[in-house]
């Protein structure tokens, strides 16, 4: 709750422009950032545990509290850096004690699934867009901001595991992400 909290402050901030917008930052306006960047944020995270256990593995969310720091100093330039914590991922032991490790392509799936889940609750956001207003709105965009952010090819970030695992692949989420923020 911490992270998402923290991390519905920093879109918050920066959307306001940072610093220099921070007077007319409200307590609503945060409030509607929490409702789209912990729904997706939260969400994201889930499926990389969810994914990770169906392949047998032990999962955890763990949070960074140097990330955290980073994200609220960032966004008080309007900036963000979305990296509050991660899923860490370990094999489980069978009953013998023998453990298997995540092969490159179950590492890739479990990855994949945390930016595929930002871009299907955009697409919910936007559908619900008339019933929502400005939580759809947000929702969408900071949804497809993680979605983004979460598939640069740069470790630790979930887009070099895909990479590693198949740089085809990885190229066309990219591009259907940014085909999906252009169209949404």
């Amino acid at each position: 709750m911490v992270s998402a909290t923290a991390l519905a402050v920093a879109f918050a901030l920066a959307d306001s422009g940072g610093l220099s917008g921070i007077s007319g930052l409200s307590f609503y306006a945060i409030g509607l950032f929490f409702v789209s960047v912990s729904s997706g944020f939260v969400l994201h995270e889930l499926c990389h545990r969810f994914i990770a256990r169906a392949y047998g593995a032990y999962a955890e969310y763990r949070m960074w509290n140097t990330g955290i720091t980073v994200a609220l100093a960032l966004s008080l330039f309007g900036v963000i850096f979305a990296a509050p914590g991660a899923v860490y991922i370990q094999p489980r032991a069978d009953i013998w004690g023998r453990t298997k490790n995540i092969s490159r392509t179950e590492n890739g799936v479990i990855s994949v699934a945390g930016p595929v889940s930002n871009v299907l609750i955009a697409l919910a956001f936007f559908l619900l867009g008339g019933y929502l207003g400005d939580v759809a709105a947000i929702g969408t965009g900071v949804n497809l901001q993680l979605a983004m952010f979460n598939m640069i090819p740069f470790p630790p970030l979930d887009g070099s595991k895909v990479f590693a695992w198949d740089a085809k692949f990885w190229g066309a989420c990219f591009l259907l992400i940014l085909a999906a923020t252009v169209v949404l």
